[in-house]
């Protein structure tokens, strides 16, 4: 049985392979996207539990805080978001707590990030959306 459903959005071809195989070894079912413009239309037909998200994707159609943004101006989601970024340290120690919420964001978590951290992150997150 699967731990839960992650969707993963990544640009960085290594850090997304190498981070949904290591979820799949946890028992988490992951769907992976290199560009968050590609995955919009499909979160509700996909139904992940949470939302692994990188912020900055230069090479991207669509990066993670324009999907933040999106997210947040159609109010439809109600999906707890993990943030995953080189920048988590400082977002962390500036988003209030008003936005974080706002933004269903319930982590934020800094690159490179330990296994033990980024499950206890995405368990907690499940818990949120438990029978939902």
């Amino acid at each position: 049985m699967s731990a839960g459903r992650v969707l993963l959005v990544e640009d960085d071809p290594w850090v997304r392979e190498a981070c949904a195989e290591l979820l799949v070894s946890m028992g988490y079912t992951v769907i992976a996207f290199d560009d968050a413009a590609r995955c919009l239309d499909e979160i509700p037909r996909l139904l992940p539990d949470v939302i692994l998200l990188d912020l900055i994707m230069p090479n991207a159609q669509m990066d993670g805080i324009g999907l933040l943004s999106r997210l947040a101006s159609d109010g439809t989601c109600t999906l707890p978001i993990i943030i995953l970024s080189a920048l988590g340290n400082m977002l962390a120690d500036t988003m209030s707590p008003q936005i974080t919420k706002a933004l269903r964001i319930v982590a934020i978590l800094p690159k490179p990030v330990t296994l033990d951290t980024l499950t206890l992150e995405i368990d907690r997150a499940l818990a949120l959306t438990a029978g939902r």
